[in-house]
């Protein structure tokens, strides 16, 4: 009877766990990527009041005679393996993976843990950090040419800067690029009376200078005051600032570009007698911030124009057929993306795009034998071997800005689970009640 009262014991204690560990899954039922734990329970120690004998000429075999004392909880499992729900945050920063991967996280003390919870946030450095205790999160830099992937796998990792923060706490502004191609296309109509020198079409070209700034040259076309229809002049007669307003001396007095077109075809053949139609434009004085660029009149015709028309079409464009040499200003950061294989890149209000650098994963070859730490963070353990580090598309997984991954909790199977802990427990108790009741059985016989 004293070990039917032992035995009942351990039937509390090993429910007991079973229940704490029930409690804990409800209790995280919305913890950001929670994973949920199952106890499983073994038998304990036994008596043995007989052992096994096999069979002899003279007698049959016996089995053992075996009294149990008991049950314990002989593991703990963390379902790592099944993914929780994708919920929607449309923050930028919040991270979910799908596949087997996991964040890297340098904690407080330096250390590396690693994490399914993409709630990071930005702070005011500009690193990417955990939104909860300010951990860092780990990848590469992009302006850290040196990296490799033979880096990566050593685990050579970067604190991830996304924002550029300059020494006084302000976003770094980007660079502009200076226009180093211009080009006038269209055609000079014979009959256009605009063309006159007294009047002339005026043409606008707007263009990057070499300061980030953003400038308008002025261009007059007339027929060069002669009596030949093949030959016209370009007149560059100033130049504006981003406000519009004429810089003075910023264009050298009667600069000027003749043009030339064959008189059967109107087919270009020349501008100041460069048959390439380039000629090299550079501006003075205040202007001379904006620096120079290539003006190619090459892609201009000289035709009559049909249906009776008199008018020219001219038009302007800053870099050759492929964009080469357009330029752009400079730019303020106005945002973030985060592609699906974790590169982060920043926006710019120019246009312009810029990669920041790349959010590492990690992946090991037992991950049920990770160590959680709280916080929604795991160590690595002897048994869960070592972080191999990995970009998250290296394995077929992906991650998806906007997006967090919500707990693995089944609520069902825990109420179920929790049912069957609730007669268990029970039941042990009333092995319990039973046993002292047969105890105080025994009690009575003195009397």
């Amino acid at each position: 009877m004293m070990r039917s009262l032992w035995s009942g014991v351990a039937g509390l204690k090993t429910h007991q766990i079973q229940m704490d560990v029930i409690g804990n899954n409800v209790a995280n039922v919305n913890t950001t990527s929670y994973k949920a734990q199952k106890t499983t329970f073994g038998d304990l120690l036994y008596q043995n009041a007989r052992r096994a004998n096999g069979p002899t000429q003279v007698r049959g075999g016996t089995n053992a005679k075996q009294v149990g004392l008991g049950a314990k909880y002989s593991a703990i499992m963390t379902n790592i393996a099944k993914q929780g729900s994708i919920q929607q945050t449309d923050s930028v920063f919040d991270l979910s993976i799908t596949g087997d991967s996991f964040f890297v996280i340098e904690n407080h003390k330096g250390e590396m843990n690693y994490s399914r919870d993409g709630s990071f946030t930005v702070d005011a450095q500009g690193y990417l950090v955990t939104r909860a205790d300010g951990y860092y999160v780990r990848g590469i830099q992009a302006a850290d040419d040196a990296k490799t992937a033979e880096d990566l796998a050593a685990g050579a990792t970067d604190r991830l800067q996304i924002l550029p923060i300059g020494e006084d706490g302000n976003l770094i502004k980007m660079d502009g690029e200076a226009t180093s191609y211009a080009r006038v296309t269209g055609n000079i109509s014979r009959t256009d009376d605009l063309l006159d020198p007294n009047k002339g079409r005026t043409v606008d070209l707007e263009f990057y200078g070499a300061d980030g700034k953003t400038y308008t040259v002025r261009m007059k076309f007339d027929n060069a005051g002669d009596d030949n229809d093949s030959t016209y002049r370009a007149n560059i007669t100033g130049i504006m600032d981003e406000n519009h307003q004429m810089i003075e001396g910023g264009v050298p007095e009667n600069l000027s570009v003749a043009l030339t077109y064959d008189p059967e075809t109107g087919k270009f053949t020349g501008a100041d007698g460069n048959a390439n139609g380039q000629i090299q434009l550079q501006f003075e004085g205040e202007a001379a911030a904006a620096g120079g660029f290539t003006l190619d009149f090459s892609g201009t015709t000289n035709y009559a124009p049909l249906n009776g028309a008199s008018s020219s079409a001219l038009a302007t464009y800053r870099g050759d057929r492929e964009g080469n040499g357009e330029g752009y200003p400079e730019g303020d950061m106005n945002g973030v993306a985060i592609a699906r294989d974790g590169t982060i890149t920043r926006l710019y209000s120019n246009g312009q795009n810029r990669v920041a650098g790349k959010i590492a994963v990690a992946e090991f070859a037992n991950v049920t034998g990770l160590n959680k730490e709280g916080e929604n963070l795991y160590s690595v353990t002897g048994n869960s071997g070592p972080a191999q580090l990995m970009w998250v598309n290296d394995d077929g997984g992906y991650m998806t800005s906007g997006t967090l991954e919500m707990s693995n909790v089944d609520l069902s199977t825990e109420f179920t689970d929790m049912i069957i802990t609730q007669r268990g427990f029970q039941a042990n108790s009333r092995v319990i009640t039973v046993s002292d009741t047969l105890l105080d059985e025994l009690r009575q016989l003195k009397r």
